[in-house]
């Protein structure tokens, strides 16, 4: 299964117009030809540029949009990388500096996404080089990398530092296991340059990542689900299927150790000081990328959640990304931005948004080589896929996340066989609210790994229509011996705007439905609503946004206090 490529989707709606706000920001000063390249002296070096540079790359496909400033910034980089031909110093043999290992992974991949996009030797070159001088050397140290708690400082700030004591090759950083992230940056440089003394880098990378207790050892979140795009791209390279099994593993333990209330992320195992949506993002991809190998609804469901909670509030008004208070952990009901000062991570999470909303452009529509084709996200816009005897274009209307309604019509048809569609059905939607229909005509609705489906010759003018019920629900937190709970509309947590006091419910409060997934409570009309509106507020406001997202009901709260 495969997405389809960027020239042939139209995405409209909520995914375009986040993209589009975070296209803009990172048009801004920070990240122009003038201000993204960081002095030598910068200890994340080609951290800054790698992002911004990956950003660019791929929503300048997304949206199709030419990046104003891209151009400028790949003539200067020569200038600005060293004798070697990657970021930062040359260190002797011997010498592994893991912030460098992971801030050039960013580069990297940049290279690599913009080679694949204008095929320019340039960027192959890099690539090439960075293999020989920066990746080659660090064979056969990292199956030394030091994962003895004792090794390591646990501490350091939203920017992580180096430790002060070089721990045998390795100069250390408190971003606890960052140089893992370049897993994702070798595995995707093996695909263009499969090298075999590569492989058995990324082969020595994963077996020592695959004997670490990440928990224990208090990993940090991103560098984690980084290492596991690495370790699922390889997988894809190489068809290893133990390889689809440690993803799976690992995953469920950051669903069950690292996650927040809202779907966002601790910053490091163990730790749950802050969130950081570098981390989201990458949660996200992951999750999309585990349902397309295991065909698991599962994962599917988290990825929606993900998207609409988890980086739909992390998105701040100016379409960059920033961090906020972790939701559930020692008793917190609140979501909110950590601080003023990390309203908004500008020298990370903000490019890494980008990838983040790029994908989830990308990720609408999959096709498998049989010619079925799976919806797996509602946009409206349009698709062009190809199909046996010619190409298909489709337009699509949607009201979800707020409404199960998706229509889909046909708007140009060469296909001469008949075409196996599947839509997605949440897990959380009343079975017996789910209907199917083909021009007009309803069709069995039998789900089948999260998904509906329909085989039909689809000519100019079919219409297919799918609609469920969103409702209001609660949901209950896993291992809350307090019985916390939040309000779901379908995908969206819902929270109320508030001051520092928690709302207390009645066992029986009503709700009355509003629409747009908003609800009002009707003892004290205090209105719950979808926590992903952050974009929609000024600065101000946004940067002093507090909500209420998980609640207890008066009884539970009175066997509390007993």
């Amino acid at each position: 299964m495969k997405t389809i490529p960027w020239d042939n989707l139209d995405v409209h709606g909520e995914q375009r117009r986040r993209a589009l706000l975070n296209f803009d920001r990172l048009e801004t000063e920070p990240y122009e030809p003038d201000t993204v390249f960081k002095p030598a002296a910068y200890e994340w070096p080609g951290d800054w540029e790698g992002r911004t540079l990956l950003a660019l790359v791929l929503l300048a496909q997304a949206t199709q949009r030419e990046p104003r400033h891209l151009s400028a910034i790949m003539q200067r980089l020569p200038d600005y990388l060293n004798a070697q031909g990657f970021f930062g110093a040359c260190h002797e043999a011997g010498v592994i500096d893991e912030q460098q290992l992971s801030g050039n992974s960013w580069f990297l991949r940049a290279m690599v996404e913009h080679y694949k996009w204008r095929q320019d030797p340039f960027s192959l070159s890099v690539i090439e080089r960075m293999i020989e001088h920066l990746l080659l050397p660090a064979r056969g140290h990292y199956a030394e990398y030091p994962v003895l708690p004792e090794q390591r400082v646990f501490a350091g700030g939203a920017i992580g530092g180096l430790q002060q004591e070089q721990i045998g090759a390795w100069r250390l950083s408190t971003d606890i296991g960052c140089a893992f992230i370049m897993l994702d940056g070798a595995t995707q440089a093996y695909q263009i340059v499969p090298r075999r003394e590569l492989k058995d880098l990324i082969d020595e990378m994963i077996a020592k990542f695959k004997t670490i207790d990440l928990a224990g050892l208090s990993f940090q979140t991103h560098a984690t689900l980084s290492a596991l795009r690495g370790v699922l791209r390889h997988y894809e390279t190489t068809g290893d299927a133990s390889l689809l099994r440690k993803a799976e593993e690992v995953f469920a333990l950051y669903l069950q150790k690292g996650m927040t209330a809202t779907f966002a992320n601790y910053n490091w195992f163990g730790r749950s000081e802050w969130t950081e949506s570098c981390a989201v993002v990458d949660s996200f991809i992951v999750a999309v990328s585990l349902w397309q190998h295991t065909g698991k609804a599962v994962y599917l469901d988290a990825a929606h959640h993900i998207y609409y909670n988890g980086i739909g509030y992390g998105q701040r008004p100016n379409g960059g990304f920033g961090c906020d208070v972790c939701t559930g952990a020692h008793g917190e009901r609140m979501i909110a931005p950590k601080s003023p000062e990390l309203f908004e991570a500008f020298w990370c999470c903000t490019m890494r948004g980008g990838e983040g909303l790029a994908r989830a452009v990308e990720y609408c529509y999959f096709v498998e080589d049989s010619g079925h084709l799976f919806v797996p996200f509602y946009a409206d816009g349009l698709v062009r896929i190809g199909m046996s005897g010619g190409h298909v274009v489709i337009g699509q209307r949607t009201g979800y996340p707020y409404e199960g309604d998706v229509h889909l019509e046909v708007l140009e048809s060469a296909a001469a066989d008949p075409v196996t569609v599947g839509l997605y059905v949440p897990s959380w939607a009343e079975k017996s609210s789910i209907r199917l229909r083909f021009e007009g005509q309803e069709r069995s609705a039998d789900m089948q790994n999260g998904f509906v489906t329909l085989t039909e010759l689809l000519k100019k003018g079919s219409v297919i229509e799918l609609s469920f019920d969103i409702s209001l629900r609660k949901e209950y937190e896993p291992d809350s011996s307090q019985g916390a709970f939040s309000y779901r509309h379908g995908a969206m947590v819902l929270g109320i705007e508030g001051g520092e006091s928690p709302v207390e419910l009645d066992r029986d409060e009503e709700l009355a439905a509003l629409g747009s997934g908003r609800y009002r409570m009707t003892s004290s009309c205090k209105e719950l609503a979808p926590i992903n509106d952050l974009i929609e507020k000024s600065h101000e406001a946004a940067v002093k946004n507090r909500k209420q997202v998980l609640f207890y009901e008066q009884s539970q709260l009175q066997f509390m206090s007993e």
